[in-house]
């Protein structure tokens, strides 16, 4: 869509600098145009030299002048004729000849006359009518006006978008997990460990969209919340479950049978990806220090506390006991529905008007609590990075 949006816009733009260069130099606007179809072929008609019939010229040449006078006389007396009293006639051509003009009439001869060339003043053409709206359109069509001064309301109303890269802390409880033995700093266990689930696991591209709401409580400090819509997760490497086990027939968990076991790290082909993905209802309630204000430009850091309530979740989760994942949604009771999250960054604020600001936000965000609750012995974390953009409207 951008593409789309953006080609002809460009093309316009160019086509607009060029029809304002032509009308620059010619004067002309586009009501001068005249697209008369019978103009586009009108010529001026070129004076054709021709010959006069009253002169006395014959249409066909006469043999005369094709032989000479003398042989002429010759061909005669040898036949024993005697020759008449010719009349020499002489064929001539009288071509219309335009008489030369003068190259140069006296208004041409006055106009390149140093004496009137060093009179002329610059500044009046820089001045005139034309000059000046020329000017005053280019002024009006500047993206930020250069004499812009911003006016910061108390109250400002926004909008943001961020794409982001999602990813999760990973560790378990062995205290809550049957045939987990410790051993100093190792554990024993026929399950899934941290370290090979660290290694399988990757993050995820994810996104959050949201509605900005702040107040100006001093020149420097402001206070902001809002409601957002997050996403995060990370993406597992499983394989399907082997039905001919004999532990498959006994494996169950949530009242659901196993659909996958963990990735198997001897065949590497057998091994599929599935994304879990989390998703929740955000209220952010920070504060913004600004850090360097320019003239139509500042920067500020940001910091938030996020309320965050759980909306939707497709995610496999894994069963110590069975070895297997199972297939979970937001109703199973080992996802906690209500937590909290923080995040921090840095905003640069560009004002485009004096009351209307576009920002660009690089931005970490972690979750606080975990995406599961007890008794389930995983300790996940979910966090984001990513860059906030979108714009403020200066209220009052």
């Amino acid at each position: 869509m951008a593409s789309v949006l953006l080609v002809p816009a460009i093309v316009a733009g160019l086509a607009l600098l060029g029809f304002q260069t032509y009308s620059l130099i010619t004067g002309k606007s586009f009501r001068d145009f005249d697209f008369n179809i019978g103009k586009l072929w009108s010529s001026t008609e070129e004076e054709v030299t021709r010959f006069p019939a009253d002169r006395g010229v014959s249409s066909r040449p006469s043999l005369p002048l094709f032989l000479e006078e003398e042989d002429a006389f010759k061909g005669i007396t040898s036949a024993g004729i005697s020759p008449p009293t010719l009349t020499k006639k002489v064929q001539t051509f009288l071509p219309t000849i335009k008489e030369d003009k003068p190259l140069l009439t006296k208004s041409v001869e006055e106009l390149i006359d140093l004496e009137n060339i060093n009179s002329v003043q610059i500044s009046t053409a820089i001045e005139s009518p034309q000059m000046q709206r020329y000017y005053s359109r280019l002024e009006s069509e500047y993206l930020i006006n250069p004499d812009l001064v911003p006016l910061q309301g108390k109250w400002y109303v926004g909008i943001n978008f961020a794409p982001c890269l999602g990813y999760r802390t990973f560790s378990y409880d062995p205290s809550l997990v049957h045939g987990v033995v410790t051993d100093g700093q190792y554990r024993y266990t026929y399950g899934l460990t941290e370290s090979s689930r660290n290694l399988s696991d990757r993050s995820i591209t994810s996104y959050s969209i949201g509605i900005d709401i702040g107040r100006r409580l001093t020149n420097r400090i402001s206070v902001f919340s809002g409601f957002n819509y997050a996403h995060y997760g990370e993406q597992l490497q499983v394989s399907h479950a082997d039905v001919t086990n004999p532990n498959y027939e006994d494996a169950t968990f949530m009242g659901k049978k196993p659909l996958y076991e963990r990735h198997n790290s001897e065949d590497k082909t057998k091994n599929i990806p599935f994304t879990n993905k989390y998703s929740y209802y955000e209220i952010p309630l920070g504060v913004s220090i600004d850090v360097a204000n320019l003239s139509k430009a500042r920067v500020t850091i940001d910091a938030a506390f996020h309320y965050q309530r759980l909306d939707y979740v497709n995610a496999l989760v894994y069963d110590f006991e069975t070895d297997y994942y199972y297939w979970a949604e937001k109703q199973e009771r080992i996802f906690r529905r209500n937590g909290c999250a923080t995040s921090a960054g840095i905003t640069l604020s560009q004002y485009v008007t004096e009351r209307f600001e576009v920002f660009v936000n690089p931005q970490f965000k972690f979750n606080l609590t975990s995406t599961f609750q007890k008794p389930y012995p995983v300790t996940q974390n979910q966090y984001t990075s990513g860059l906030r953009i979108g714009f403020k409207q200066q209220v009052f």
